[in-house]
Order: structure tokens, then C-alpha cells, then sequence
């Protein structure tokens, strides 16, 4: 297959340059991973463009790779954001092929596809749609506006509506086919500097591949990730050891208390921390909010250590000593200094990948991350389908 094909569909590679193009025209490939040293999964030629000088003021010049960490994480993120681009619009092209192919029954041309409202099975828009829209929506108008007045844009955005519905629709039933494959490779990611062999871990302690989650209780996206995250180890935890860094974006207010409970379960055992984390991440927002004074928020880390069945006096012994928020400002600020301190970040084997936007794009990056490890649970998967001892 041809190393620059990006999207492979029905058995026809399509797409081939346009992803790429995308994301080698920002000047913001991930710092420090050269060619020689790329993992599996990602594209080292998206680094080309930071492998040299970056900077000169006066007579001194920088090179991508004596830049700060802070700097390269940076740089990194703005990669991401491109490459996250790129996918949504090769997505949105894959929906537009394939429901090109469904139409015409076989191939089509693919740098000819009709555009997607063209192609959508939803009826169009109608005058009675926008009326029945304005009506509904009327009291949310100024008094001013008539139908007459709105009724244009109401129809462009219920045309909009219709055809961000239709490629949610038709990606969704997609991805369920496995219909498709995006090839886009992700940008490989700067090495985290970073030593997390006395995090706690879950998985093969012996594994070769290592994936470290970085999280905050009161992340959004890392609670929205959390169950797609477990279900992938679950499925290869015999090729992967994972590892949970729990942080706070604030180490001097009340609310880091919880994070610092963390690290005071960790003191008990690796099956406490975990247990603990488990009952914080699972505990709902409005709840974990209620409290607002250090004293309060201390009280409630307490609870969940007491209801996850770990060792009460312990726990409130360290949460009083502060032994564990003073281990959560050392992680705090080892995360800064290694560029890892966003929430969430993922780092595979040494490396950071990208923020996902949604559950399908980290399952896709993991995949892409770890194919040895994938590629070997596909075959024992098959051997066994089969009736045969795994190899």
C-alpha cells in the first residue's frame, strides 16, 4: 500500500496527498522525533520541518530540538489540532464516497464525488419545515423579526442541521460496518521526559509498551474517554502496561485536596490508589462541588477513601500531614517541566499522542500506537475463532 494513501475504503485507496499536505504545511511537527527514531504508528516526516534552526536573536541560533519542553509541548498541540482537522474533513469525505458508491451501485471516481447534499438519503428541506421550525422557536425572537424576515437563514441552518445529523448518521453506521479505514498517520509525538516506574499500574507489569494517562477528577474529557480507554487496555492488557498520574490545575486551592487523596491511597497499596481513583472519577460533578474549603474537601477524600474500603486512619493521617499533597506538587511540577501537565494527556512508550476529540480517534491513535501489540490479539483472536492453539 502506498506509504502517503490516507484513506482506504471498500478496498480503494483514495485521498492520497491531502491529509499529509495538511498537516507537513504547519511549520509545528512534533519536536524531537527524527526519522531514525520515529515509533511504529506516527509520521516522523511531519518533524522535517523542526529538525533544524527555529530561532536566531543576535548571533546565537536555536534548534527544534534545545527548545524548552513548555515550547515543544506547544508546538506539538498545534500539530494535533491540525492533524484532528484533517481527520474530520477525510472523514466527512468518506461519507460523501460511500454514499456516492451506495448510489451508483460500484465505483466511483473519487477526485469526482457529488457533495454531500447531494448525496444525503434526507429528504430536502421544505417551506413547510421552516415554517414549523420559526414557530417553534418564535418566542426566542426579537418581536421585530417576521418569518419573511428570518426565513432564509432559518433554512440554511435547518440545511446544515440536516447534513451535520446525516454524516453523524452515516459515520456512525460506518465505523459500526468497519466500512472504512483512515490511514492519516498521527504526528509522532515529543519523548516525555519523565520517570513513572513508581506510578501505580495496571496491565502486564512486564510489558515492553507502556501507555500513561495523565488526568484531573474534574477533567471533562478525561471522564468522557474514561470507559472507551479501559475497555482497549482490557482487551490487550497482556501487551500493555498502564499507568494513571492523577494532577490538579492548582496545587494551593481547596479543590486539590481530592488529587492529593490520590497519592495518599497510592502510600496504602497499587489496588488502594486505584480503588480510590476509581470512586473520585465515578463520583458526579455536582457532588464533588459541594464542598469549597480545604477542611470540607479533605473531609470528602476521606469518605470516598472510607467507602472504597481503604484504611481510614491512614488515609486521614496522611491527608493531615499533607504527605500527599506534598507528593502531588512534586508530580505537579515534573508534569510542567516535561511538558505532560494538560489533562488529559496520553503518552504511549515514551511519547505523547495526540488529544483525541472524541472516543473513536483514541481508539484509532491507540491502535496506530500500539500495532504490535493489536496485531497479536487480532491473531490469537483468530486462532481461537478457529479452533486453534495461538501461536
Amino acid at each position: 500500500m502506498n506509504k502517503n494513501a490516507l484513506l482506504g475504503f471498500g478496498g480503494v485507496v483514495v485521498g492520497s496527498l491531502l491529509g499529509f499536505a495538511i498537516a507537513r504545511s504547519s511549520l509545528m511537527g512534533g519536536v524531537g522525533a527524527t526519522t531514525a527514531e520515529a515509533p511504529a504508528g506516527c509520521d516522523a516526516n511531519l518533524n522535517a520541518s523542526m529538525e533544524g534552526q527555529v530561532v536566531a536573536v543576535g548571533n546565537q541560533t536555536v534548534a527544534g530540538a534545545q527548545l524548552p519542553e513548555d515550547v515543544r509541548a506547544e508546538l506539538y498541540e498545534l500539530t494535533s489540532q491540525n492533524y484532528l482537522r484533517a481527520r474530520e474533513l477525510l472523514e466527512s469525505y468518506a461519507a460523501r464516497l460511500a454514499l456516492a458508491k451506495d448510489k451508483n451501485g460500484g465505483m466511483v471516481n473519487p477526485a469526482k464525488v457529488s457533495p454531500l447534499a447531494e448525496l444525503l438519503p434526507d429528504k430536502k428541506i421544505t417551506d413547510e419545515d421552516v415554517r414549523k421550525s420559526y414557530e417553534a422557536n418564535k418566542k426566542t425572537f426579537p418581536p421585530s423579526m417576521t418569518f419573511e424576515s428570518i426565513a432564509k437563514n432559518l433554512r440554511i441552518h435547518l440545511e446544515t442541521q440536516r447534513n451535520q445529523d446525516g454524516i453523524r448518521r452515516t459515520m456512525a453506521q460506518l465505523r459500526d460496518k468497519k466500512s472504512y479505514a483512515l490511514l492519516l498517520p498521527s504526528p509522532c509525538g515529543p519523548r516525555v521526559a519523565m520517570d513513572f516506574n513508581k506510578m501505580p499500574s495496571r496491565g502486564d507489569t512486564n510489558a515492553k509498551e507502556t501507555l500513561v494517562a495523565v488526568g484531573d477528577f474534574f477533567c471533562a474529557s478525561c471522564r468522557y474517554f474514561k470507559s472507551d480507554l479501559e475497555n482497549f487496555l482490557e482487551k490487550h492488557r497482556e501487551g500493555i502496561r498502564y499507568t494513571q498520574v492523577i494532577t490538579t490545575d492548582d496545587v494551593n486551592a481547596p479543590i486539590a485536596q481530592l488529587a492529593a487523596g490520590a497519592y495518599c491511597a497510592k502510600r496504602q497499596s497499587n489496588d488502594a490508589f486505584w480503588k480510590y481513583s476509581e470512586r473520585a472519577y465515578n463520583t458526579p460533578y455536582y457532588l464533588l462541588q459541594k464542598s469549597s474549603t480545604t477542611a470540607e474537601v479533605r473531609t470528602q477524600a476521606v469518605k470516598l477513601a472510607t467507602d472504597a474500603g481503604l484504611d481510614a486512619k491512614a488515609f486521614e493521617k496522611c491527608m493531615t500531614s499533607e504527605d500527599g499533597l506534598d507528593e502531588l506538587k512534586t508530580v505537579v511540577a515534573s508534569l510542567k517541566e516535561a511538558g505532560a501537565n494538560k489533562t488529559p494527556t496520553y503518552i504511549a512508550s515514551g511519547r505523547r499522542i495526540v488529544t483525541p476529540n472524541n472516543p473513536s480517534v483514541l481508539i484509532d491513535i491507540l491502535t496506530q500506537s500500539f500495532p504490535g501489540v493489536v496485531k497479536a490479539k487480532e491473531a490469537a483472536q483468530s486462532a481461537k475463532d478457529k479452533g486453534q492453539a495461538p501461536k
